[in-house]
């Protein structure tokens, strides 16, 4: 089987812009207008916020000035990050001729045109879910994705969900989270609670406030979430090995959305919703796939007759709020928020973006080829009063 050829390129101006935009602006949050993207951020980048407050008062002939107003910043700081992937010959034949099978049945796929398009292409793919996860859970949390691990130590995105947390502006609502009474020294830990009448094996729960006798293990355990498999009905076994943690588990909660209250939870956040910004046309409450398939389920069980279990899939809203379900969102976790307040930054050429594609044969003699992509990014939000977080 012939080898395709490939040429070195590294990309620049216009053609480096296109591949950037390509290689970064990426994944479900940003390719459905989720969040706001900021293209031209060389640097720092300031996003200005505005608080105002009226005070009517009695007319009269004094000029008399009463109410507030403010300008606040909140900063977008690309964080620089770098892939570097070598490819040997044969795996770039596997590419190639991967990157050339027609894809679904529309019969409108349109291939890649060279190997250096496929490589790039293919790189995307698993960006786009690292950028997704790193919008929302930050960098550091993404890593925990298969396919992708980050070693990225000093270059760090927070994640919006994190800083929510953070922010004193954000209106939160606690989930009604249920308490651990045990969770035994074992593989895989079994956990017990009051009752698990309301759970149901493979749902995912979020562990918080965790407290072991000593050390970290346990406590490193909060924030952490785990499919379950029920085993009795006060216990349930969850991914975890926690036979060499230090000390014994001393006390914890969890946190899970399934069909049994995810009506109740949705109507926990609609209360909440800020009526200033709720009808806007770009006001969405985000989750997971976890929350839209309790609610689905929730509503094929509240609707009359089982035929509503095989209706098809349908754009999904809550008392006629658009919700919007993407892939990485952290499980038992809502937001409830204008995409014009979620904000995305990264500059499409800027000096330190680069995309090269070099093979090494004639440099070194052996038969691969180096891939690298530098790029940056940074994510923050604007007005978190008009905001809700639900965990």
């Amino acid at each position: 089987m012939a080898t395709p050829t490939i040429n070195t390129n590294t990309y620049a101006g216009k053609d480096l812009e296109g591949v950037i935009a390509q290689s970064v602006l990426r994944g479900k949050t940003i390719e459905q207008g989720l969040v706001t993207v900021h293209t031209d951020i060389d640097s720092r980048a300031v996003v200005k916020t505005m608080a105002n407050t009226i005070n009517v008062q009695d007319s009269g002939a004094a000029f008399n000035s009463a109410g507030s107003f403010s300008l606040d910043e909140k900063y977008l700081d690309p964080k620089k990050f770098m892939e570097a992937v070598e490819y040997d010959y044969s795996t770039l034949n596997a590419t190639w001729y991967a990157s050339q099978q027609p894809r679904g049945r529309a019969g409108d796929f349109t291939p890649p045109a060279s190997l250096e398009e496929a490589i790039i292409e293919q790189q995307a793919g698993i960006r786009s879910k690292f950028i997704d996860a790193s919008i929302w859970r930050g960098s550091v949390a993404a890593g925990d994705l298969s396919k992708i691990t980050v070693s990225a130590s000093s270059n760090i995105v927070t994640g919006l969900i994190p800083m929510m947390e953070a922010g004193s502006d954000v209106n939160k609502l606690d989930s009604g989270k249920v308490a651990m009474s045990a969770v035994t020294k074992a593989s895989p830990a079994v956990v017990t609670v009051a009752s698990t009448a309301n759970l149901q094996s493979g749902d995912v729960v979020t562990l918080s406030s965790v407290v072991g006798s000593s050390g970290t293990d346990w406590s490193g355990q909060s924030g952490k979430s785990y499919a379950i498999t029920v085993l009795s009905s006060t216990t349930f076994s969850i991914g975890l090995d926690t036979s060499g943690f230090t000390g014994t588990f001393t006390s914890g909660n969890i946190a899970f959305i399934n069909s049994s209250n995810a009506l109740s939870v949705l109507t926990s956040v609609y209360n909440g919703l800020s009526e200033s910004v709720e009808d806007d046309a770009d006001f969405y409450i985000y989750g997971n796939k976890g929350l839209g398939k309790a609610y689905s389920l929730a509503q094929a069980s509240a609707a009359n007759g089982a035929g509503s279990y095989y209706i098809g899939a349908k754009e999904l809203d809550f008392l006629g709020q658009k919700m919007a379900i993407l892939p990485f969102l952290p499980a038992n976790t809502i937001v409830a928020a204008n995409a014009s307040n979620l904000h995305f930054g990264t500059a499409l050429d800027a000096e330190w973006n680069n995309v090269a594609i070099l093979p090494q044969y004639e440099a070194t003699g052996d038969r691969t080829v180096r891939y690298r992509c530098d790029y940056a990014f940074d994510v923050n939000y604007t007005n978190g009063e008009d905001i809700v977080l639900y965990r």
